[in-house]
């Protein structure tokens, strides 16, 4: 957790409510930034505004992408811990419901052993502030919010969550107060979710990052590194636009210490391969790069679910007996009454056990042989064993159809990342004269539009990067077809 913020971390934390396997992050939320690098926001200041240009494969030109955050007259623009409260918010959406519902039930409780802050009263009125602001800012993405659906750059306009109510959940003598509090997220951002724009992270590592920046740094190079494993970027485009550091930083070597912090962090945790300055940071003439390998890894097997056992069906009079229910009794019932509505009734008990329903009274026994005796209905939103295993069994082949799902993906991420190395092994290979000779023939098979782009002094700044990965695409077709062929053969 981060340093820098105004309340304290239990020296040992409470484990989190639920189990954490893996977390999501909403993509667009992690190519740019959505709140401050700081829990300090500069005096008077309640507007930021983020610019960048990319080229667009759909539309075969660059397009500007621009962002402007509002913060309001009372709360303000958005800060460091309110974008980690947010990232909170996406995994209890995931855990608590998998991203079906919009209203999102939740304790500050939750909240707060999920971030890992201490239990103590300053943590609360923290969240109940995040919530507040973070419910008043207005988001604007003109033409830089990615609609999967569409496949396309949309311009949208939204607050992050639409509603919010706050209860008290605060403990006292060691209970929890009864009362959730909720948020409704706003339809665009809850979209995107349900039309899976999401990347699975480390969300415990993200809540164990020092510095802010490492852990924007994470989200939006983890976002990066799923295309290939190696990013070379303009530093001020990605110090000021994707990292959201400060514009007072403007030279060179000034923006280089400010991140170096950060990536060290990063290197420390195996995210990003370890470079010397000079590898990391670039400098031709006046313009400086930056350059990110990813730390290669071999990914953990996944769990295969054990078998389960069959239980062994008792007796009827067992069975209403291990319910508290004297022998004599359990033997009347059972001469009186027909087995399956015995076991329906033991069923409906058990359920209502497990929600500790206050229908049981004192004396579940008591309840559970009244209700054979003048055959009590159901009671609402009751679901009978066999029902709730086969939701069991739904729930588990969903379970392993995901699991199947996250194997192909490391599948073919460790395929992209191979082929990244081939290719990058071959460029770096080459004389100065067959790299010279490979871009031209790559410019030779490019389409009218690639070139054009290319060859425009006023995106000038992005040729490097636009005619890197041009010649990337053109080994990679050499790779997927007749196999590259060796630097000597050139």
């Amino acid at each position: 957790m981060n340093k820098n913020m105004m309340f304290t971390v239990a020296e040992d934390p409470s484990t989190p409510p639920f189990p954490l396997p893996s977390g999501k992050d909403e993509m667009n939320f992690a190519e740019f930034p959505i709140a401050l690098l700081t829990d300090r926001v500069p005096k008077n200041q309640k507007v930021i505004k983020f610019e960048d240009q990319i080229y667009d494969e759909k539309r075969k030109r660059i397009v500007t992408r621009r962002r402007i955050i509002e913060g309001s007259e009372e709360y303000g623009l958005p800060t460091a811990t309110d974008d980690t409260v947010i990232l909170a918010l996406i995994q209890l959406t995931k855990i608590k419901g998998d991203f079906r519902k919009r209203e999102v039930e939740f304790t500050r409780l939750e909240l707060i052993k999920m971030l890992g802050w201490a239990d103590e009263g300053r943590s609360y009125d923290r969240i109940k502030l995040s919530l507040l602001r973070i419910q008043s800012v207005n988001y604007v993405y003109d033409n830089a919010w990615w609609d999967s659906r569409q496949k396309t750059w949309t311009t949208k306009a939204f607050h992050i969550i639409d509603n919010v109510e706050i209860n008290d959940s605060r403990t006292t003598n060691g209970q929890a107060g009864l009362f959730a509090s909720r948020i409704v997220w706003n339809e665009v951002v809850f979209d995107s979710f349900q039309a899976g724009f999401l990347r699975d992270i480390d969300f415990q590592l993200c809540m164990r990052l020092v510095h802010p920046t490492a852990l924007r740094m994470y989200r939006f190079l983890g976002k990066r590194f799923y295309v290939r494993p190696e990013w070379l970027f303009d530093l001020k485009e990605f110090a000021h636009e994707h990292m959201g550091l400060g514009r007072n930083y403007e030279g060179g070597t000034q923006i280089a210490r400010k991140l170096k912090p950060a990536i060290a962090e990063l290197e420390a945790v195996g995210f990003l391969e370890p470079l010397s300055d000079d590898e990391r940071f670039i400098k031709k003439g006046r313009v400086w790069s930056i350059r990110f390998v990813q730390r290669s890894a071999t990914p953990a097997a996944l769990p295969v679910p054990a078998p389960r056992a069959e239980p062994e069906s008792p007796s009827l009079g067992a069975l209403l007996i291990s319910r508290g229910v004297t022998a004599k009794t359990a033997a009347e019932l059972v001469k009186q009454h027909p087995a399956e509505a015995i076991r329906a009734k033991v069923e409906v008990l058990d359920w209502l056990k497990d929600r500790k329903d206050k229908r049981i009274g004192r004396s579940s026994a008591g309840y559970l042989v009244k209700s054979i005796k003048d055959d009590y209905a159901a009671p609402q939103g009751f679901a009978t064993r066999a029902e709730r295993e086969r939701q069991a069994e739904l729930a588990r082949q969903r379970q392993e159809a995901e699991a199947l799902e996250a194997r192909k993906r490391q599948e073919d991420a460790r395929r992209e990342q191979e082929e990244a190395k081939q290719i990058a092994a071959y460029r770096k290979a080459l004389t100065p004269e067959q790299s010279a000779k490979l871009e031209a023939d790559a410019l030779a098979q490019a389409s009218p539009e690639e070139r054009q782009s290319i060859e425009d002094q006023s995106l000038a700044r992005f040729r490097s990067t636009m005619l890197h990965r041009l010649v990337d695409d053109h080994v990679r077709r050499l790779l997927r077809t007749d196999g590259i062929p060796s630097p000597a053969s050139e």
